[in-house]
């Protein structure tokens, strides 16, 4: 026995020894932050005067809410100088084109002057000459009955004369009219320089009126009406009601092991104890150490320096306050046992609960359609048959992603378009009905290899009854805008579409027809940087007709995210009751959607939900319920979800 003592006694050192060195490790699976989010601060970099504030501190508001007008005293004076200058211009041009106009006018005369008298010359000469051919014919005894006058040089000199004398004014009225149409001359460019100066003094015009740009709550006002406020002095601070993102910092002696995209735990170490951790995701990493905020030193008078991290939560159901201290975990603490109270789940909400009790994953009772292979696109809700039409933007067995689903969110088959072994139309983004035709259409995108294939220009028609599609059209509808960019004489629709198509960045994910007349909606290019396109075709049936197009912008919406203030792209619309309905995710690698309302008539557009960590794709409604469905694509190899929505009467 005392000889396995000592190998025993060993044996226990050096487990010791392990455990001790992985105690002392500088590794650690938390890290400390500040809740925070974003702020608009308001200031000008000339001197203004405040005419108005309507807002007060605390006060929410809402995106594009007014909240300041200011008055430039500079500014009215400038306009009145630049106008007064165009104006100065203006009238000497006028003058200049005035004595041209003269000049041509007395030039046109001379010119038909001497063309008159030439002509008299040239009549008179010869009239004398026919006169001597008859007489030396009558002299001869020859009559030959022709009324030839014969060629004298006297004659092709008269000629000659009329013709150098009339090309020599004409010259000089070329001349002239070149000049009084010319666009380049010094005077006009001039007046073009004050016209630009002009436009930007009344675009700075506009931007004395001040909006919010995202949902917040005012923090601070530092000036009331009528007072003058100096350059760059902050006038008003706009904050976000909740935060969205934790600012924490990593010790830069301690190993961690973050990741961008990397989901972790957020909690209170000051508030809110009992309530269950926030899910977040590392949307940032620092690419720099710096020093620590004093509020997250353990002595204030020792400095500390670490790696910046930022960590946006996926819901906003939460009750942490601006500036809070929290802690974040790189795994789930409830799991672990960490410092926490497990008996608070039940009251606790977070994003899998919202996920569990709303969007729900789209199955399939058809053995040979695997349900996660459908990446969810758009969706039609098709009353006389009780089912949707559902589309993916991958193709099926090389045939066009189209399924029939249920209302339970259950595919039950697939929608064949025809026998041929590939198909006439990929890329599948959006779907519509007129009540006659179903129509679907592809994205008009280039692909991942910047190559724009003939089955994904394609806009396509067919009649659809019990599961069967017949009568089946389609039109190459890029073909039709290269078309349309140089025949419309809406300047800036020509100019949208130029662009579009030779930087390879169109796409297309949203239609709806209405009364004959097909609306486009452009995920991109945005127009006038930040706003989204709404294209109206005149007539869908002259569209397939073949006819030359006729079409408008109809609407340009600024769709910014109600969080972030970005702009957001558009993934679906539909019309119902005479509202617009739209849905629009983020442009950021993290998922984020909103559903709104457009009413045209009123020119109003408001968020009506949000779907953090969602990426919503299609929309579609039942009249017969009032039921809205909202269909999510999850990516490759993951289940679409779905949501149903009750549509509420009034907006």
């Amino acid at each position: 026995m005392q000889k396995f003592l000592l190998p025993v006694c060993w044996l226990l050192a050096l487990m010791s020894v392990f455990v001790l060195s992985a105690s002392l490790m500088d590794k650690s699976l938390h890290f400390f932050g500040i809740a925070g989010e974003r702020e608009q601060t308001i200031s000008f970099q000339y001197p203004v005067e405040i005419i108005q504030v309507f807002v007060a501190e605390g006060e929410n508001v809402g995106q594009g809410e007014l909240m300041l007008e200011v008055r430039r005293h500079e500014l009215k004076s400038s306009l009145t100088m630049l106008e007064q200058e165009i104006r100065g211009y203006e009238l000497q041009k006028q003058e200049a084109s005035n004595a041209i106009d003269s000049q041509l006018a007395g030039l046109n005369a001379k010119k038909q002057a001497i063309s008159a008298d030439m002509d008299a010359q040239i009549h008179a000469l010869e009239l004398r000459l026919k006169v001597n051919t008859e007489m030396m014919q009558r002299f001869s005894g020859f009559l030959n009955g022709a009324n030839n006058i014969p060629e004298s040089p006297e004659l092709q000199d008269l000629k000659r004369k009329r013709h150098f004398l009339i090309q020599g004014i004409q010259v000089e009225i070329d001349h002239l009219n070149e000049q009084k149409n010319a666009t380049n001359r010094p005077i006009d460019m001039q007046v073009n320089a004050l016209v630009q100066r002009k436009e930007e003094l009344q675009r700075q015009t506009v931007g004395l009126k001040v909006n919010a740009q995202f949902d917040g709550r005012i923090g601070s006002v530092h000036f009331k009406t009528g007072e003058l406020v100096s350059p760059y002095l902050p006038i008003l601070s706009l904050q976000s009601r909740i935060p969205r993102h934790i600012k924490g910092y990593i010790h830069e002696n301690v190993v961690n092991d973050v990741k961008l995209g990397q989901q972790v735990w957020v909690q209170s170490i000051a508030l809110n104890q009992d309530a269950r951790p926030l899910h977040g995701r590392v949307v940032s990493l620092g690419n720099r150490i710096v020093e620590y905020p004093a509020r997250l030193k353990k002595n204030p008078l020792v400095q500390a320096w670490g790696r910046e991290v930022l960590v946006r939560l996926d819901s906003l159901e939460h009750r942490l306050l601006f500036g809070e201290k929290v802690q974040v975990f790189l795994e789930n603490p409830e799991k672990s046992g960490w410092e926490f109270n497990m008996n608070s789940k039940a009251n606790a909400q977070g994003l899998d609960d919202f996920e569990a009790q709303s969007a729900l994953k789209i199955s399939s009772s058809h053995a040979k359609i695997p349900a996660d292979k459908i990446e969810a696109s758009g969706l039609l809700w098709l009353e006389t048959e009780a089912h949707y039409l559902l589309i993916g933007d991958e193709q099926y067995r090389k045939q066009a992603g189209i399924f029939v689903m249920q209302e339970g969110g259950v595919v039950s088959e697939h929608l064949s378009l025809g026998t041929a072994k590939k198909s006439e139309i990929d890329d599948l983004e959006s779907i519509s009905s007129d009540g006659e035709y179903i129509y679907i259409l592809s994205s008009l995108s280039h692909n991942k290899k910047d190559k724009l294939k003939a089955n994904r220009k394609k806009l396509l028609r067919f009649k659809y009854q019990n599961q069967r599609a017949t009568e089946q059209q389609s039109v190459d509808l890029y073909a039709q805008f290269k078309k349309l960019k140089k025949q419309t004489t809406d300047t800036q629709l020509a100019a949208f579409l130029k662009q579009a198509i030779k930087q390879h960045s169109l796409d297309i994910e949203s239609h709806f027809i209405m009364d004959d007349a097909l609306y486009l909606g452009f995920k991109s290019p945005f127009i006038a940087s930040d706003k989204t396109l709404i294209m109206k075709i005149n007539s869908i049936s002259a569209l397939f007709r073949g006819e030359t197009l006729s079409a408008e912008i109809w609407r340009s919406l600024r769709l910014l995210d109600p969080e972030t203030g970005e702009p957001m792209l558009l993934s679906d619309m539909i019309q119902v009751d005479g509202q617009l309905l739209l849905l629009s995710v983020s442009r950021s690698s993290l998922a984020s959607s909103v559903l709104w309302r457009y009413q045209s008539e009123q020119g109003i557009l408001s968020a009506m939900q949000i779907f953090p960590g969602l990426k919503a794709e299609g929309i579609a409604f039942q009249p017969g319920k009032s039921i809205l469905t909202v269909v999510f694509d999850a990516g490759g190899k993951k289940h679409s979800k779905y949501l149903n929505i009750a549509f509420p009467d009034s907006p």
